[in-house]
């Protein structure tokens, strides 16, 4: 073999089954890569070089029509809820459901921060912990004076705290967190309780900050308010669980003490309905059956002797 001339290889290779070294582009294109196949594979029989368009007219009508409604409105609730842009507002959302649209494909937005709406206050929420021995730490999740201006980096956290000002739904899920991350923080100790306190501060005028080019936000009145205040021990999830404490090696906590939350799904609820048409079903049964074995009762003859 090693003295056999390259074509006489060729040849020998193909009578053994192994694809002959004049077809290896062939099947290099079929296994290969999409660009050699793009080169070297035979075109379709249903290809048309000279059609213009992939798709039927009807399609692209749809198509064409769907693109431009959506790039409408995004652009319409992407403009001032007021003033001039008012009533483009109140046609898309009434005439064509443009606000129902922006919920539905999750592209629902806010630019309040920008002109000519902005923020007229900066709020935080400041987040204590109260302790078992009633001592009270704060927590230092909220950005009050403790970010320089301006800065680089944006701050997770900071968002978040923003967010338990707006939705007060989420206070206790995050107090929730608050107690478990203090009880693994600090020896399986639980505290007491979590309180929120709201923070603001009001934004100054343009006119009045103009003569002395800013102002300083730590020399603004700060305004406090006791928001909420929720118990560890009564909140779901606010407790580590005994698989928890044994990972962080500490010591296991009294049965039922974690407070878990019954969390039933679709499928959940599906097979309560099928459950309960199943019982539904055997108590049918069972009443037909009570009801053909009671004996039909047979009436006195008038006038019959004993």
């Amino acid at each position: 073999m090693a003295d056999t001339p390259d074509a006489e290889r060729g040849t020998v290779a193909g009578e053994n089954g192994v694809t002959p070294e004049s077809q290896a582009p062939a099947a290099d294109a079929t296994a290969g890569s999409l660009a050699q196949g793009l080169l070297h594979r035979a075109r379709r029989d249903d290809d048309d070089p000279a059609k213009r368009w992939a798709y039927r007219p009807l399609v692209l009508l749809v198509m064409s029509l769907a693109v431009g409604y959506h790039a409408l409105v995004l652009l319409v609730h992407n403009l001032p809820g007021k003033g001039l842009s008012r009533d483009l507002h109140t046609f898309f959302n009434e005439k064509l459901q443009a606000s129902n649209y922006m919920r539905a494909t999750g592209n629902t937005q806010s630019w309040a921060m920008f002109a000519p709406n902005p923020h007229r206050s900066n709020m935080f929420m400041k987040v204590l912990v109260k302790d078992k021995d009633g001592e009270v730490w704060d927590m230092a999740h909220d950005m009050y004076g403790r970010r320089e201006y301006p800065y680089l980096f944006y701050s997770r956290m900071g968002k978040i705290n923003r967010r338990l000002i707006e939705e007060k739904g989420y206070r206790r899920h995050y107090a929730a967190w608050v107690c478990r991350d203090w009880e693994m923080t600090h020896g399986g100790e639980s505290p007491d309780e979590i309180q929120f306190v709201k923070m603001w501060t009001q934004v100054p005028p343009p006119q009045k900050v103009y003569p002395y080019m800013g102002y300083d936000p730590m020399k603004l009145h700060l305004n406090q308010r006791e928001e909420e205040s929720i118990r560890c021990s009564t909140s779901y999830h606010g407790q580590l669980p005994n698989e928890i404490r044994e990972r962080l090696e500490l010591p296991p906590a009294n049965t039922g003490r974690f407070r878990d939350v019954s969390v039933r799904t679709w499928w959940d609820l599906q097979q309560a309905k099928q459950r309960q048409a199943e019982r539904d079903e055997r108590m049918e049964r069972a009443r037909a059956e009570d009801d053909a074995s009671v004996p039909e009762a047979v009436g006195e003859v008038e006038g019959a002797k004993e």
